[in-house]
């Protein structure tokens, strides 16, 4: 079964930012939990399973709960890493692994670097319900590591100029006004060219994207049970409400109406 990763609820049982000395190592032995080490400097060498590694600077280490695993320093190029030993479940309390490659080379990246000295600043200080803000930043780093390592359509290039304009999209959305043309035109770009870079990085054109986010907050309005279809689909930019309602039941595969049926009786299309 593919792994849900709405759903997964990691517990850290250690963490650690390790700067490797000359006499460093870890004794062989079997991980009674999941160990993800990520390398931000120097060299080492692991053996995990049946197989040697040397992790470089930029790597990423994935070692499965219950896998036999060694490592020593290389002592002209000592190591220094970041490493959170945990368990992975889901929401039934079962036990899940990630399916991660073993080592991945995903650079020196630094918003995933700021997670780790989240983590690192509660993880000593132990203030009151550090353990629930040390989860919520085990659960961003998931998300960013699954996002680089599994996500095709993810912003691979990282463009700051579509990144900027998700984020007016996203504040904007509702706006009738927001074109293609208007964010070219911010940019300095011509529509077409920005049309083709807005694809290329997102997967999607512009008018799916934006169509996409405005019906993503229109079904959150709606299952918050304090907006009507009508209200829903003029304050998420669509004139038209008969055509709301034909475009929503065509990508969620439910009428807006079963969301809200009270307020919105009368407006299904079939």
């Amino acid at each position: 079964m593919d792994l849900d990763f709405n759903n997964m609820i990691p517990e850290l049982h250690y963490y650690i930012h390790r700067k490797c000395t000359v006499n460093w190592k870890i004794e062989a032995g079997i991980t009674p939990f999941i160990d993800i080490t990520y390398v931000i400097k120097g060299r080492a060498k692991y053996m995990i399973g049946d197989k040697e590694y040397t992790v470089k600077k930029g790597d990423l280490l994935c070692i499965p709960k219950k896998t036999y695993r060694a490592a020593t320093n290389i002592p002209e190029d000592l190591m220094e890493c970041y490493v959170v030993n945990f368990f992975l479940s889901d929401l039934k309390g079962q036990d899940v692994s990630l399916p991660f490659p073993i080592i991945s080379h995903i650079g020196i990246i630094p918003r995933l670097i700021t997670l780790f000295h989240d983590i690192h600043g509660e993880w000593m200080q132990r203030d009151f319900g550090y353990m629930l803000k040390v989860r919520a930043n085990m659960c961003l780093i998931l998300y960013q590591a699954s996002n680089l390592l599994l996500n095709e359509k993810r912003i691979s290039q990282d463009d700051p100029r579509i990144k900027n304009s998700i984020q007016f999209m996203s504040s904007h959305y509702s706006e009738p006004a927001l074109t293609i043309d208007k964010l070219a035109k911010q940019f300095d770009l011509h529509p077409v060219y920005y049309g083709s870079l807005f694809q290329q990085t997102t997967g999607m054109t512009f008018k799916q994207y934006l169509t996409s986010l405005r019906l993503n907050y229109a079904e959150s309005m709606l299952k918050s049970g304090e907006y009507g279809v009508s209200e829903v689909a003029l304050q998420c930019g669509f004139s038209d409400i008969f055509y709301f309602s034909r475009l929503f039941k065509k990508k969620k595969g439910i009428p807006p109406s079963e969301l809200f049926p009270e307020k919105g009786k009368g407006l299904e299309i079939d």
